[in-house]
């Protein structure tokens, strides 16, 4: 079994934007696939080909790192974090609770690193999402539109994910705010709408064309409470065990690509002035600024 890293971005966008009639089925679902260059599940719909993704463990865990940020405090960030991942934890499905969910494991100082992976059972580490913050620079493509990146480590045969990365972008002039709601005339991101966001990613699903979703491509400041579109992707990958469900939904937008038996998939998210639509890069999962 082939070892693959996924690095999702998502696109938040600061404005409204108008598309045409939504499929019925608005979230979408993480898989092994490469997703065509351009390709847009606004307009298209999701990306079926390939495996979705889904962990395989019930209890998962994730940690602030230590390191924080200059912008704000281990104490804040773990705060936001801990509200972020408690928006999915507290999700009920039809027949009972998901059959996942996320605990906290405190400060790390460690960076997940699936390399020295062969297959996916070889890779369980005790910690299976890291949250760090990007202050001095940001190493991946297009910073000054970016507001977070999303690494998950997955079987390229099964789509078991076991390792998830979680970037931040505060690398100047990026400003993120823990206040919520963020003040009216503040220009600074809402760190629990971007970690909400992520953590949905974190968990498999991809970019919704639901506009009112969480996991809709564009940031929206505020964006905190999960919808009834998030609620059924969570559900359809998760159904608790007294209820299972068919996963019968699309899955979908992100992208795969593999060099020799590892590569990375990417989904990508993003936020400029006015409307900028959602684009694939290398396995990278982003988060946009506004412009």
């Amino acid at each position: 079994m082939r070892v693959l890293r996924f690095l999702a971005s998502s696109v938040l966008a600061a404005l409204a934007a108008t598309f045409g009639a939504h499929p019925a089925y608005a979230f979408c679902r993480t898989t092994t696939s490469q997703v065509p260059a351009g390709y847009d599940p606004t307009a298209n719909g999701c990306w079926t080909q390939g495996t979705p993704l889904a962990w395989r463990t019930t209890e998962l865990s994730y940690g602030v790192g230590a390191a924080a940020s200059q912008q704000v405090s281990l104490a804040d960030a773990t705060r936001v974090a801990d509200l972020a991942f408690s928006a999915w934890n507290a999700v009920t499905c039809p027949g009972g609770a998901p059959t996942v969910y996320a605990v906290d494991e405190g400060s790390l100082s460690w960076v997940p690193d699936g390399g020295s992976c062969a297959v996916s059972s070889d890779c369980s580490p005790g910690t299976h999402d890291v949250i760090v913050f990007d202050d001095e620079v940001w190493p991946y493509n297009d910073p000054a539109n970016t507001l977070a990146l999303t690494t998950v480590t997955y079987g390229v045969d099964d789509g078991a994910i076991f390792e998830a990365y979680i970037e931040i972008n505060t690398t100047p002039p990026h400003q993120v705010t823990t206040q919520e709601p963020p003040p009216a005339d503040s220009t600074a991101y809402d760190l629990q709408a971007i970690l909400t966001h992520e953590a949905g990613h974190f968990f498999g699903l991809a970019h919704a064309s639901d506009t009112n979703a969480v996991m809709y491509a564009y940031y929206v400041q505020g964006k905190i409470d999960l919808t009834s579109d998030d609620v059924s992707g969570f559900c359809t990958i998760y159904p608790p065990l007294s209820n299972p469900l068919t996963a019968t939904g699309p899955a979908g937008c992100s992208s795969a690509s593999s060099a020799t038996a590892r590569g990375v998939a990417t989904g990508p998210l993003l936020v400029a002035v006015g409307l900028l639509a959602a684009r694939h890069g290398r396995a990278r999962r982003r988060r946009r600024t506004r412009g």
